[in-house]
């Protein structure tokens, strides 16, 4: 994940935290956002635990927390 994807993902969380009138088209952009990276590099933690965390923030706790338990699992086993 480019630290211009980094950026703009957790700018895109912070605002969906200030502005709850917009919080699920931000989320959703950085959802975009975190899938897009995803696609380019299948083994980017970074990008798994962004996915995690954005589906947490919309509320899919089960979808969200198996994400960030692969994040962990794969920086556990020094997967790059």
């Amino acid at each position: 994940m480019s630290a211009d994807d980094l950026g703009h993902i957790a700018t895109l969380v912070r605002a969906a935290k200030r502005f709850p009138g917009h919080r699920q088209c931000l989320l959703g952009r950085a959802l975009r956002i975190a899938q897009q990276a995803l696609s380019c590099n299948a083994e980017d933690r970074l990008a798994i635990r962004w996915l995690g965390v954005i589906w947490w923030q919309l509320g899919e706790r089960r979808r969200g927390r198996a994400l960030l338990y692969a994040a962990e699992v794969k920086a556990l086993r020094g997967v790059s």
